[in-house]
């Protein structure tokens, strides 16, 4: 540190009894008045002010690097300003320039009478809150630079502002490896008590290294072999089906027919359909992994899309009404891939039930009843499989070496976890888990998924950020100390939500702890109203059917197709059509609006556990992954759980499916000699299993009540709809945590007992004090050392 007798060696025009008078009354000023002075007087003394004769007088002593930095601003000196808008005064420290100076900095009595002591009084501060010699503020290094040095600021571990590192920034020149590229300054932005000053700086891992694993990962049934494997299966399909079609024309039909029932009318009445059924389970599980994995493909990508956390689904939409939200973040692919799927799942099933017909044929000289293709029907397949199979490509290309982001699949909530942990952008959401559209709160910004680098740090970690944009969440980037506030209060025992009262708490604690924002939401076919409106008008169509069916025999005499039924040309007949096309498109409407319900079903799971008035553990809730598993997967994985509910709605989309497939089959046109008529005759076994499976899907309607523990604040479909339940929950800041590196390793974590505990950790739905110290509604630990139970209302609201 420079000495009293140093100052007057370049320059100051001061005595030495004044000077120690001076440091004699600052050493008795309490170490706190000092900070507090310094806060304000370090935002202009970043350099020691030179009295202008002196400064005249040894202009020539320190040449022109001298000159250029007094008449150059310093950047540090602008940059870390605390105080822009107080009223200031100008202070006579030269005769040709003046510095402004705050209202409020020191103005005590000057030590020595007549002399104005204020640049003395900013050096001495200045020496005395520093830890370590930074060189003399008014002349150059020893070595000729052009830039102006910056300090770099650090947080005052929660004294609320920032003050300057113990540890100056090296030049480059000098002091820098040239090896290792030289990191961009930050711009220092004014100070907030929860912002660190330091910003996000995307960078490329380490080739090669197993600490940064490549960020490709694509969902195995995305991959192009498996999108080639069911691109051949519709191109399979298109052949059989034209082969049928030009066979069918050159032949008089391609099948003897034998009579209703049996061997060859299973293979063309019903084969068609189930292949089809096979495709359709297929698209729903490609629907399902593009969902979850496309918002963070955008991210990767580094496109400027605003809103891709809030109004991108992670969960699948494109069942009763096409999903085109992809054409509106620049995913055209995607939007038409997912547009042709749609339209091969609503229209594939019917059209294959009116596929094949029984046309009469004369062939040398002797009639005969033979099964042939109706050529229009044909053809219109295989345009739709066509179509599917170009979507299917288009998807291919757009998953084919792409740079998706991912580690691995995220199909849980703890890899959402992972991502998030040390994220830039979760002050974003403060507040959001008790609003009903979260996406409504979220300004657009454009954000990345990659690898990030802090300046002047070497770690580099995994996330979602926004670039050049501030820390966020400074808790994860530093040691925090004394940082956790103390509270009582919350206990899962005797807790009456329905009468507490709110007296002395603000807006947000009301929604907190009211029960109408904590049981707000559910999707809206979920709804008791619509619950009850589908089960009512699913029964009563159901009964309608049974008894127009088997009053009178009415189906199995067989009734008057009131359509003409001699078939064309080519094999179309209008009332083989109608009975046909119609009852497996209404079969087929059932089975995919069944769809919504067993994916909700599925993603709600989670929370169902979390919301236990006693947490659970992490495989049954953090590690929960339905949403992502085959249908058939998730009946036996959700029975293993004692998922029952799970269990049997995934069980009712896999065979609702039987619907369609059994209705396009069961009803075909036949001469009755008996009544010298053509009638509408059905195979009544096929037709009284299709009445077995339309009562289980009507009885499965009395399932789907939600009970309490399924209501939630609001929707869960966004990835900021999931974030906003996770962006101040301690799990962020867990060291357990802490930057797993594969599946396996996050797996590991959170199925073992935390170091020190007996007992695997459970994990909850509910209010918990967050790393701000605050309460906050969403997910953590049930317990955690030191802390009281977290606060989950679902076990007492039954």
């Amino acid at each position: 540190m420079l000495a009293p007798s140093s100052a007057n060696q370049i320059g100051l025009n001061c005595s030495a009894p004044s000077l120690n008078s001076l440091l004699l009354h600052l050493m008795i000023i309490t170490p706190f008045q000092i900070i507090l002075q310094a806060q304000d007087l370090l935002a202009v003394a970043v350099e020691l002010p030179l009295c202008a004769p002196s400064m005249a007088s040894q202009s020539e002593k320190f040449g022109g690097s001298q000159s250029q930095n007094r008449s150059t601003p310093s950047r540090s000196a602008t940059a870390v300003r605390m105080v822009e808008d107080r009223p200031v005064h100008t202070s006579p420290m030269s005769n040709s320039t003046s510095r402004q100076m705050p209202s409020d900095s020191y103005a005590g009595p000057a030590p020595t009478p007549g002399v104005d002591d204020s640049p003395y009084i900013r050096f001495a501060i200045g020496q005395l809150t520093r830890n370590e010699e930074v060189g003399s503020l008014s002349r150059q290094s020893s070595v000729a630079s052009s830039e102006s040095r910056v300090e770099r600021l650090v947080w005052d571990e929660g004294l609320g502002y920032f003050v300057r590192s113990s540890s100056p920034e090296r030049t480059a020149t000098t002091q820098r490896p040239s090896s290792q590229p030289s990191s961009p300054k930050p711009e220092f932005r004014p100070p907030q008590n929860s912002v660190d000053p330091e910003s996000f700086r995307p960078v490329d891992p380490p080739e090669d290294s197993l600490l940064y694993p490549s960020l490709d990962f694509v969902p195995m049934v995305l991959r192009p072999w498996a999108l080639v494997a069911i691109i051949i299966f519709c191109l399979l399909m298109i052949a059989g089906i034209g082969f049928c079609n030009t066979w069918s024309q050159k032949h008089q039909g391609f099948w003897d027919y034998e009579g209703l029932g049996g061997g060859r009318y299973f293979v063309v009445q019903f084969l068609p359909q189930i292949l089809a059924v096979i495709i359709t389970f297929w698209t729903f599980v490609i629907q399902a992994a593009v969902c979850r994995t496309i918002p963070f493909a955008i991210m990767a990508s580094e496109r400027p899309l605003g809103r891709v956390l809030q109004m991108l689904s992670t969960l699948p939409r494109n069942f009763m009404l096409p999903d085109l939200s992809h054409f509106r973040h620049g995913e055209a692919l995607v939007g038409f891939s997912l547009l042709t799927i749609w339209l091969s799942n609503l229209i594939s099933l019917p059209l294959l039930s009116c596929l094949f017909q029984a046309k009469w044929y004369v062939i040398d000289g002797k009639g005969m009843w033979r099964w042939t293709s109706v050529i229009s029907i044909g053809w219109a397949l295989i345009a739709m499989y066509g179509l599917l199979a170009i979507g299917l490509l288009l998807l291919t290309l757009r998953f084919a070496n792409t740079w998706s982001g991912l580690m691995w699949d995220p199909v849980c909530l703890a890899d959402l976890i992972s991502i998030i942990q040390r994220s830039n952008v979760l002050r974003d959401f403060e507040q959001s888990e008790t609003v009903p559209d979260v996406g409504e709160t979220l300004d657009p910004k454009t954000l990345r998924l990659g690898y990030w680098q802090l300046p002047n740090r070497e770690n580099i970690f995994y996330g979602i950020g926004e670039v050049g944009a501030p820390i966020g969440n400074p808790s994860l980037h530093r040691i925090e100390k004394n940082r956790e506030r103390q509270y009582q209060g919350l206990s899962k025992v005797s807790f009456d939500l329905e009468l507490q009262t709110m007296v002395g708490k603000g807006d947000f604690d009301e929604h907190l702890f009211s029960p109408a924002v904590r049981y707000r939401w559910v999707p809206w076919f979920l709804r008791g109203t619509f619950v009850v409106a589908w089960t009512m008008t699913i029964s009563a169509l159901f009964i309608a059917f049974v008894l127009v069916s088997f009053i009178n025999d009415a189906i199995k005499g067989g009734f008057p197709p009131r359509l003409p039924t001699l078939p064309s040309t080519g094999a179309f007949s209008s009332s083989n059509f109608l009975y046909s096309f119609i009852p497996s498109l209404i079969g087929n409407v059932l089975f995919l609006a069944w769809q919504p319900i067993d994916v909700y079903f599925r993603a709600l799971q989670p929370f169902v556990a979390l919301s236990h008035p006693d947490g659970a553990q992490a495989e049954q809730t953090l590690l929960l992954s339905y949403p992502s598993r085959l249908p058939f997967q998730v009946t036996v994985l959700a029975l293993l759980n004692k998922h029952y509910k799970v269990a049997w709605i995934s069980f009712m989309a896999l065979v609702s499916a039987a619907m369609p497939i059994l209705a396009g089959g069961v009803f075909l046109a036949m001469w009755y000699p008996t009544h010298e008529e053509i009638r509408i005759s059905a195979l009544m076994p096929a037709f009284y299993a299709l009445v077995a499976f339309c009562a289980l899907y009507t009885v499965s309607f009395f399932a789907i009540w939600p009970r309490r523990c399924r209501y939630l604040p609001h929707d869960i479909s966004t990835l900021a709809d999931q974030i906003s339940f996770f962006y101040q929950s301690p799990l962020l800041a867990d060291k357990l945590l802490r930057e797993p590196r594969s599946k396996a390793d996050l797996v590991t974590r959170l199925v073992i007992a935390p170091p020190g505990d007996r007992e695997f950790p459970t994990y909850g739905f509910g209010i918990f004090v967050g790393r701000d110290g605050k309460e906050h509604l969403g997910i953590d630990r049930f317990q955690r050392p030191g802390r009281a139970d977290m606060l989950i209302t679902t076990g007492s609201m039954k």
